[in-house]
């Protein structure tokens, strides 16, 4: 008796240490539900509450058909739990058929695809999971993806940032292995249902950009949806500028078709203020030689409504031209720049290809934006580029990529400037090493359809009294062909 005496406060001290750490297990879940979104019965009017409130701040869309026929209630609605969205897409993909079911007849080799929603799904893969008929390939989801309610019993038993992760992961999941029935819902279903789901994929709308699984689900949406949701979708992706920056050098792709189908220049401003950051003087070192980022600023380049709407990115542009001009991203965005800024910043950036021309000429990319400034045909560009090539032509033509830039001289440049071309490469000696050269020779042979008759007449005669040359060299061949019809005979 006396020892139970004893042990009796003993164990009442054990059961309060544990009654509060179940106590503050407890406030733990209910942060992590509160912000995941999955309420309980007994916190689901203070979800109605804040669901209001993010309305009204523009965090929820609009329904994501306007010409719905039923769509005639309130804009906004309060969402529903995430639990319970995905339950009513459980209902909607309806039973799991035989995985090997057989096609139906008529129809060789497999199931006819009759809805312009029904995708095959090869993305996600290779798995063991059971398919949805209309999915070919989603059965490549793993096997927890299944039901995210398994997910959302472990956050409850093991609260933290690990469980919430993996919650996360296993919707995204979710929502890739049903595709058709979250699109069926969010663009046929009932308006309020349309809205839970919109909810949703705005909720989670970074992690389905960042998995491998879920981007053709939100790419699918956003091409397919009207502005308010995408808006509501972009402003989520780009509200934090740092992780938008992760996030267009690991899902560049994906980031550049979420641009290409934004539709609002709302979208494009959300999108043009978290670049902002990327291109000043400091970032633009590193921007230079980031391909994935740059094919981001080039998708906003071209979809940009009005020049003075991403004026800082020409700016910028501009003042970095010659490093953006021998990267193979930096100079196609050179090129949809100088298709939308004034004739100012233009001539900016052309005079200063023009002084450089030499040393842009024989790089891989840089010149293409020398034969566009050729092709351009203006008196001032042309003549800097023809002082700046004189007594160079010999060395430019027999360099891989200059040379094509030579052949563009020959077609844009008036007769003096061509005679000196090929002036130059007849007194080069030997003339026989340029005849037979791998580049060189086109070169000569685009001089013999370009020059007029008294200068090509001395260059058919400098090739045709040259001995010992095999005319049917793979190099020569095209030279005497073009002699030849011509009207030379040798």
């Amino acid at each position: 008796m006396a020892l139970e005496l004893r042990l009796a406060p003993a164990a009442a001290e054990e059961e309060r240490r544990l009654s509060e750490e179940d106590e503050l297990l407890f406030q733990d879940i209910a942060r992590e539900v509160g912000r995941l979104s999955l309420r309980e019965p007994e916190v689901e009017a203070q979800g109605r509450r804040q669901g209001d409130a993010a309305a009204a701040d523009g965090l929820l869309p609009l329904p994501a058909v306007p010409e719905h026929p039923r769509q005639q209630g309130g804009l906004y609605r309060p969402p529903l739990s995430v639990t319970r969205v995905l339950s009513l897409v459980v209902q909607e993909a309806g039973p799991v058929p035989p995985p090997f079911s057989p096609p139906p007849t008529g129809v060789p080799g497999g199931r006819r695809v009759v809805d312009e929603w029904h995708f095959p799904g090869d993305h996600l893969g290779r798995g063991r999971a059971p398919a949805h008929q209309n999915f070919r390939a989603a059965g490549s989801v793993p096997p927890r993806a299944a039901w995210p309610g398994d997910a959302y019993a472990r956050a409850r038993a093991f609260p933290g940032r690990a469980a919430s992760t993996q919650l996360v992961e296993d919707i995204v999941l979710f929502l890739a292995k049903n595709e058709q029935a979250v699109l069926n819902m969010l663009f046929w279903g009932a308006p309020e249902d349309a809205d839970a789901v919109a909810a949703v994929i705005v909720q989670h709308a970074v992690p389905l950009i960042e998995s491998s699984h879920g981007t053709r689900l939100l790419v699918v949406v956003l091409s397919r949806c009207n502005y308010m949701l995408q808006e509501a979708i972009v402003a989520r992706i780009t509200r934090d500028h740092k992780k938008f920056y992760k996030i267009c050098a690991a899902r560049s792709g994906e980031v550049v078709s979420m641009i290409n189908s934004c539709i609002s220049e709302r979208s494009l401003e959300l999108l043009r203020d978290a670049i902002v950051p990327w291109v000043t003087p400091l970032m633009m070192a590193r921007l230079v030689t980031d391909s994935s980022r740059l094919m981001v600023v080039h998708a906003l380049v071209q979809c940009v409504p009005h020049p003075y709407f991403a004026e800082f990115i020409f700016d910028a542009v501009a003042t970095n031209c010659l490093a953006l001009a021998i990267h193979p991203h930096g100079v196609s965005l050179l090129q949809s720049c100088l298709e939308h800024v004034g004739w100012t910043e233009k001539d900016n950036v052309l005079s200063k290809v023009s002084c450089c021309s030499t040393d842009l000429a024989q790089n891989r990319f840089g010149n293409y934006i020398v034969q566009y400034v050729l092709k351009q045909r203006n008196p001032s560009y042309l003549a800097i580029i023809a002082s700046r090539f004189r007594s160079n032509y010999v060395t430019l033509s027999r360099q891989r990529y200059s040379s094509n830039v030579v052949e563009t001289c020959l077609e844009v440049f008036i007769d003096r400037d061509r005679s000196n071309i090929v002036h130059e490469l007849i007194r080069y000696h030997p003339f026989r090493d340029l005849v037979s050269d791998e580049f060189a020779n086109y070169v000569i042979s685009r001089a013999l359809t370009t020059c007029k008759v008294p200068l090509r007449d001395r260059l058919a005669t400098a090739i045709l009294s040259l001995q010992n040359v095999n005319r049917r060299h793979p190099h020569c061949l095209k030279m005497f062909n073009t002699l030849s019809e011509l009207g030379y005979r040798y």
